[in-house]
């Protein structure tokens, strides 16, 4: 809807409800999924279904163009940046800083106060210290690959105006008596104002690590929350406990008569007070008036009961409240008397903590009333309770709101710790100036890097706590990946077994999340992502209430108790962008906070005015201007009935009415994800393999990650030679170009980027046993010429202190470590040239020096290639960072062509590896010479259930012989009665199958084998990657097994399910070499006489002659001592004991 048009309010009246236009329910046939009702005629003015999907196209390519899919968070951080700043230090108010009091010192009136407060904020954009002395060159302008290349933090310096006040308390003598702040004047002895360095404001590269803000689920703070678990509750929810008001339903003190055993408790500033006590305590004159102010009509005996048995229990705990003021005394004494009492008055505690948004006493008194007839209707059934799981009852707090919370936290801190230093002043009679002692900027600098660093973001509610999985890093395997990241939504949860249905798809997800993309494991339905059309509201700060009024609307205040039965109520937080009219509760509520998720749709009444739109679609915004496409949310959208497409709005039958529908979508497609969207045919899938693919499989591909790897130092990355795009389309890939893209026209694909992958020809077949289970065979052929080759790329960083810097003076200058050249005993120098560093080309394996570091002790310090690590030099970057270091990383190439044990998948789920590499000429071959470049087993597809591949299949085999391209868009994919009749018309089998001829006989094989293009993906796990295997090798010191760290040579665990393995087979000698002779051999000696372990010493026999060998201590003997084998850790188990006083015997036995 249009953010600017206003409803018209004055004649709402029980009737007239917002789904109007909603006349006339769809028939079951029009709801089928897989062919709309009846057949497909002109609308009215001639609008046809070929104009309404090419409109539908042109309509969603604009909302891509204008919103992008990562606008939300960019500008979110705008918004933070341009106000929130700002809005936060304003927030803190006037600081008072109070004198360490002693009246034997000085009087009361002698002690200075402080006081101070933060003015205008200012962020200056990032720069950079080129240690140049000229003023002009001093600092220079500092971009996000400066810090991503430097290993440095991408930050803005904030600049904030403090004003210092000092003052002290002069007795007045015109009164002797009364309160004595009162009776002070304040004498200024200081004001000044200072534009001080608060500290830096980090900008999404910390450390050189590119971080990303996920979206976090926050139940919704604006609207009251009504539970009936552990008992009968209404709720006004805040960020801060003493704002937070309840009512509650709680069992009578006494339980008799007419009392129902139920009464209605009000919980505010952490003490209970009786509703009906808090009703004349906010000035309610008599019960009558406060049943007024409930608004219960036709209240049954239920209801009746609970209120008379409230009634009765505020008389008995307070005896004439309804005299004037005794409420308000009552109120006032429980409040002083509760754990944390206030400091204000009753009159500041009303205005501050009960309902702060609202202004007036009576009108707060509404709102109370308000509460306890939500809480009533719902324990009567007449009102349903609110569902923790349902979007309606959550916002998503973005980069803005998440960044705010955190600095939040910071301020506070350096306020406290501002506080500390200037008393410390005031106290021992110093000058109170503003000095850089007063400031400690890296409080906020160091509080929000190292919250960017760990992930561990500050609790919304929960002061003291920290919640993991607000930031994460940025990956960049392939661009879909990247941007899945910056779309997803997660739900903090206190531990996994306390999620309940969190997990579960509910139905306001439809057309906001995903319901299909989520990640496996403990995360699972915890971590969503957004569809491909949803927003997420942004803040409207303009007050929009005085427009409300014009249009009929009346203020509280101005509303008698009498009508307010009569009247419908209207909530409202700020301007109408969403609206909801509730006819059974008689509401109409209107949201315009931040977080909630919009979704475009087309207004069916107004698909007429298409015809006015010449030109095509110039922009979205226009079409929300002509009220021919509006944003609706999850609350709004549940008195609307939406189309399920344009096709769905014709009907064959004459006696329905256009139109049947309020709402169209623009396209099935866009209520999936953009990973989920992409996938051909996916409706024919089963859903685990969609979530395979959208979740594991597409993100883990390997295909052009950035379009500057030349200045980019990425720990790890992947790069495929010869990237494709797929033979067919989908309508998201589609709109997501622009009209004018170079490859958004001539019949090709606009986003090629986001399929990562090649076209291989897969035939369905067994290939002599090669291809069981999830086994590929690929062609050896194939891959020589350049099929799914790839270049991994690895980098290795490391820092030295800076020397011009004097970092380490006063230090012992022995232990300073440079970058240099040195020969090493750790690995072999030969590609290093004298800088430390390899010249670019060079050729390292396993074991050589990548980079050299010397001690001036001539130490070496350098850093090795690691068992498996090897490659060629791509290139050598040398800087110096932030914080005093030298700065270098050498990056590596490999060229990877597939080999046994690489990991491949369909865009279907259909994942594999390698089982062999068959040459060309093994493979069968049409009649056209045609080879599979890949053979895949024909089980793999009814256990996994995905027709799709095989549609996928016939469908490209047809466009390749010279059919059309063709849409594969899940949910209005081509009917199989097309892709059949493709394949026909190009002179193939209808089904796909074809004649081949056996390559290694030449004769021709019984079966059709199935055989057609599909598009298939490398995947970033890699044989060479995981490959493990050792001979010998180190062990541990301690334990003298072998270490288990691949990269360290370590051994291959053979744990205990191996174990039970061989124990299963009879395999003793086995199971005895591999976990005792190759493991922890070892021998110690055992006194047969006392059966104790006996130690090997040197010791004086008779003759003063000396002589070493075993001995026991305990019988003080040398004979009977034999030599046993046994795991070295069951000998470091007895010694382990016997230091702690406990000694074990062997009981040995001749073999």
């Amino acid at each position: 809807m249009k953010e600017d048009r206003l409803p018209d309010l004055s004649d709402l009246d029980n009737e007239s409800v917002m789904g109007e236009l909603v006349k006339g329910q769809p028939s079951s046939e029009a709801m089928d999924i897989d062919t709309p009702s009846g057949d497909a005629k002109d609308l009215d003015l001639g609008i046809n279904v070929g104009t309404l999907e090419k409109f539908c196209k042109d309509a969603a390519r604009s909302f891509f163009n204008e919103q992008g899919l990562i606008s939300d968070q960019i500008n979110s951080f705008n918004e933070f940046v341009s106000e929130g700043i700002q809005k936060l230090f304003d927030s803190l108010g006037e600081v008072n800083v109070e004198p360490g009091y002693d009246p034997s010192k000085k009087g009361v009136s002698d002690w200075r106060h402080a006081t101070f407060s933060f003015g205008k904020v200012t962020l200056e954009k990032p720069t950079f210290w080129t240690g140049n002395n000229d003023i002009e060159e001093e600092f220079t302008k500092f971009m996000p690959r400066h810090a991503r290349l430097q290993n440095m933090t991408y930050s803005s310096l904030m600049k904030v105006e403090v004003r210092l006040q000092v003052y002290t308390h002069e007795k007045s003598d015109k009164a002797k008596t009364g309160n004595y702040r009162n009776l002070c004047s304040e004498k200024c002895w200081s004001d000044e104002t200072e534009e001080m360095i608060m500290g830096r404001i980090p900008v999404m590269v910390i450390k050189g690590a590119e971080k990303a803000f996920i979206a976090q689920e926050q139940r919704c703070s604006t609207r009251l929350w009504v539970t009936d678990t552990p008992t009968w509750m209404v709720q006004y929810q805040s960020q801060f406990k003493r704002k937070r008001i309840y009512a509650k339903l709680v069992d009578a003190p006494k339980a008799e008569g007419y009392t129902g055993g139920k009464v209605v408790n009000v919980y505010f500033l952490y003490t209970t007070v009786p509703v009906w006590i808090m009703f004349f305590a906010l000035g309610a004159s008599s019960d009558k008036e406060i049943v007024q102010m409930i608004d219960l009509e036709d209240c049954d005996t239920g209801l009746l009961n609970i209120i008379l048995a409230t009634i009765k229990d505020a008389d008995e705990q307070c005896d004439g409240f309804r005299r004037e003021g005794a409420a308000r005394e009552y109120v006032h004494g429980l409040i002083k008397s509760s754990k944390f009492p206030p400091s204000e008055t009753f009159d500041e505690c009303i205005s501050t903590y009960l309902f702060p948004t609202i202004s007036g006493c009576r009108e707060k008194a509404l709102f109370l009333g308000y509460m306890v007839k939500c809480l009533l209707l719902a324990c009567s059934g007449k009102r349903k309770c609110d569902n923790k799981d349902d979007f309606r009852n959550k916002r998503l707090d973005l980069a803005g709101e998440l960044l705010a919370r955190e600095l939040w936290v910071h301020v506070r801190h350096l306020e406290r710790y501002m506080m500390k230093k200037i008393q410390r002043d005031l106290y021992g009679d110093k000058d109170v100036k503003w000095e850089e002692k007063y400031l400690d900027a890296s409080i906020i600098t160091n509080g929000l890097k190292r919250a960017f660093s760990t992930g561990l973001w500050c609790h919304p509610y929960k002061t003291t706590e920290r919640c993991s999985g607000v930031v994460a890093t940025l990956r960049r395997t392939n661009p879909l990946q990247m941007m899945s990241d910056l779309r997803k939504v997660r739900q903090q949860v206190a531990y996994a077994g306390k999620a309940g249905d969190a997990r579960y798809p509910n139905p306001s997800y439809w057309g906001k999340l995903c319901f299909l993309s989520t990640p496996e494991g403990e995360n699972c339905g915890l971590v969503k992502n957004l569809s491909v059309t949803a927003i997420i509201s942004s803040k409207v700060t303009e007050p929009m209430l005085d427009a409300l009024v014009s249009s009929g609307l009346e203020k509280l205040e101005d509303i008698s108790l009498s009508s307010i039965s009569k009247s419908d109520k209207v909530l409202l937080n700020g301007v109408w962008v969403e609206i909801k009219r509730d006819k059974d509760q008689r509401e109409v509520r209107i949201f315009s906070d931040s977080g909630r998720i919009l979704r475009p749709l087309l207004i069916v009444e107004n698909l007429k005015k298409i015809k006015l739109v010449k030109g095509g679609v110039n922009s979205f915004q226009s079409l929300l201007d002509e009220e021919i496409v509006e944003f609706i949310g999850v609350e709004e959208e549940e008195d609307c009935r939406t189309a399920w497409g344009v096709r769905y709005l014709f009907t064959g039958d004459k006696g329905h009415p256009f139109p049947k529908y309020t709402h169209c979508e623009l396209d099935l497609s866009f209520l999936l994800g953009l990973s989920c969207s992409i996938i051909p045919f996916a409706n024919h899938n089963h859903a685990r393999r969609v979530l395979f693919e959208a979740e594991k499989h597409s993100q883990q591909s390997i295909g052009f990650s950035t379009t500057n790897p030349s200045i980019r130092v990425d720990t790890l990355s992947h790069q495929l030679y010869y990237p494709q795009k797929p033979l067919f389309r989908t309508m998201v890939v589609d709109c997501l170009g622009d009209r004018g893209y170079s490859l958004g026209q001539n019949d090709t694909i606009a986003r090629p980027e986001y399929f990562n992958g090649q076209n291989a020809i897969v035939a369905v077949n067994v290939h002599q046993g090669y291809n069981q289970e999830d086994s590929l065979v690929m062609n050896r052929t194939s891959l020589e010429r350049g099929l799914f080759r790839t270049e991994h790329f690895r980098s290795y960083k490391a820092e030295v202190d800076n020397k011009e810097l004097n970092i380490n003076k006063g230090k012992d200058t022995k232990s300073k470590v440079d970058f240099g050249k040195i020969q090493s005993k750790k690995g072999r120098v030969d590609s290093l040239d004298d800088d430390g560093f390899p010249y670019i080309g060079a050729n390292l394996q396993s074991g050589d020096i990548i980079i050299g570091k010397v001690a001036q002790s001539e130490e070496d310090h350098g850093i090795k290639l690691k068992h498996t690590e090897k490659g060629i030099v791509q290139k050598v970057v040398l800087s110096s960072n932030d914080e005093g270091k030298n700065y270098a990383v050498v990056t590596l190439r490999q060229v990877r062509s597939p080999t046994i044990g690489d990991k491949f998948s369909s865009m279907h789920g259909q994942k594999g590896v390698v089982g062999f590499l068959e040459s060309q000429e093994n493979f069968p071959f049409t009649c056209q010479g045609i080879v599979p470049d890949i053979v895949i087993n024909p089980h793999a597809f009814p256990t996994r259930q995905t027709p799709g591949q095989l549609l996928e299949a016939a469908l490209g085999k047809g466009i390749a012989a010279g059919g059309t391209r063709r849409y594969a868009t899940p949910f209005t994919t081509p009917s199989v009665d097309v892709i059949t009749e493709q394949l026909h018309s190009a002179g193939y089998s209808k089904w796909g199958s074809e004649r081949v001829l056996n390559g290694r006989t030449g004769e021709m094989m019984r079966s059709l084998i199935f055989m057609g293009p599909t598009f298939y993906q490398r995947l970033i796990h890699m044989a060479e990657d995981k490959v493990k295997f050792r001979n010998t090798g180190p062990v541990h010191p301690l334990t003298r097994q072998p270490v288990a760290d691949r990269k360290r040579f370590g051994g291959i665990k053979f744990g205990e399910m191996e174990r039970d393995c061989l124990l299963a087979h009879g395999a003793a000698a086995n199971l005895h070499e591999r976990l005792f002779t190759l493991s922890d051999f070892s021998q110690m000696h055992v006194c047969q006489t006392c059966t104790r372990a006996a130690t090997v010493i040197q010791r004086i026999i008779p003759g003063g002659k000396r002589t070493a060998g075993p001995y026991c201590r305990f019988c003080e003997s040398a004979e009977n001592i034999i030599k046993i084998n046994v795991p070295y850790g069951a000998k470091l188990l007895y010694q382990e004991l016997f230091s702690m006083g406990i000694c074990l015997k062997f009981e040995t036995e001749l073999c």
